[in-house]
């Protein structure tokens, strides 16, 4: 009886052996489930950065291509416009400094030195709307104008008719009396590179308008020469009283610049009271909300007679 108990009993400790051997191989082996389990999840895990990281290159790329492209396509666009209307100014004018004398409407006169002689035929030869060329000196701005039967056409095309961003300066199409108006309105745009009206923004500063003959714009047109006075510099709404025209008196066009004069970001001091035409220079802000509008009134006219040396240019 002894030795069955003692073997009843060491059999059964072998089974409570074996089921502990199996509990803790069981365990062991669900660690390592569980451990390959982590392993196959920080291996996915690791996929999926690589393919996201692949993708956020790729998508890189393509944007860095796309932006390069764009940039590229800009600087050709600004390029071309350049291109074109240096070639138009090597047409219609000759780098050869004259003294002309303009007269005011009280008959006064003075002199004043421009820097080349222009060919206005030979600015018509090239377009037919031309209305004549606009030279301000501060900005080294030498550049044709037009208008013609809208005020689309040209925000998008040179002068030459070739689609192109820089587009040409305009005049209002529904000006009637053009470049003759008692006031006149010349759109351009504001080109990030400087160029058309891009630097009008410096005439935001009040020291750069005073300094010596920073106040002036000249615009050939036929054979004159007509001489423009700024006498306020502002930021306007896109629809304001600023683009008032056709006005039917001189007398309400003056009452109408007093109102303008007085918008000015400082004091011109100059004297409209006389006015008999205003020019305005129109040019969207940086951010394209808002137009920064530039006013000059007319203050002198000379007559202009093309010279032999531009008559054989044209020619």
């Amino acid at each position: 009886m002894g030795d069955n108990t003692f073997y009843d009993d060491d059999e059964e400790s072998y089974k409570d052996d074996d089921i502990y051997m199996d509990e803790e191989t069981k365990k062991n082996e669900d660690e390592e489930d569980e451990a390959d389990e982590q392993f196959d999840k920080q291996e996915a895990r690791k996929k999926r950065r690589k393919i996201i990281n692949r993708v956020i290159l790729i998508v890189a790329a393509c944007v860095f291509i796309f932006s390069a492209y764009k940039l590229i396509d800009i600087l050709l666009e600004y390029k071309k416009g350049t291109d074109t209307y240096n070639a138009v100014e090597n047409d219609v004018i000759i780098d050869d400094q004259q003294s002309v004398i303009l007269q005011d409407e009280n008959g006064q006169q003075s002199s004043v030195d421009i820097p080349f002689v222009y060919d206005d035929a030979a600015l018509k030869a090239i377009n037919q709307y031309a209305i004549g060329y606009m030279y301000i000196p501060s900005i080294n701005l030498r550049l044709p104008m037009v208008q013609y039967s809208d005020n689309d056409y040209y925000l998008h095309h040179l002068i030459d008719g070739t689609y192109n961003a820089n587009g040409c300066l305009f005049e209002d199409y529904r000006i009637t009396d053009g470049i003759n108006s008692s006031h006149v309105i010349i759109y351009g745009h504001n080109m990030n590179n400087g160029s058309m009206f891009g630097l009008l923004k410096y005439y935001r500063n009040a020291s750069y308008y005073q300094t010596d003959n920073n106040n002036k714009i000249y615009i050939y047109t036929g054979d004159e020469l007509r001489e423009y006075t700024i006498f306020s510099c502002y930021q306007s709404e896109p629809i304001s009283d600023t683009y008032t025209y056709n006005f039917s008196d001189v007398p309400t066009m003056r009452a109408w610049a007093e109102r303008m004069k007085g918008q000015s970001l400082y004091d011109t001091g100059v004297n409209i009271s006389n006015s008999t035409q205003v020019l305005t220079l129109s040019t969207c802000t940086s951010d394209g909300k808002d137009r920064f509008i530039v006013h000059a009134t007319h203050t002198g006219t000379a007559k202009i007679t093309k010279t032999e040396e531009s008559s054989a240019a044209t020619n």
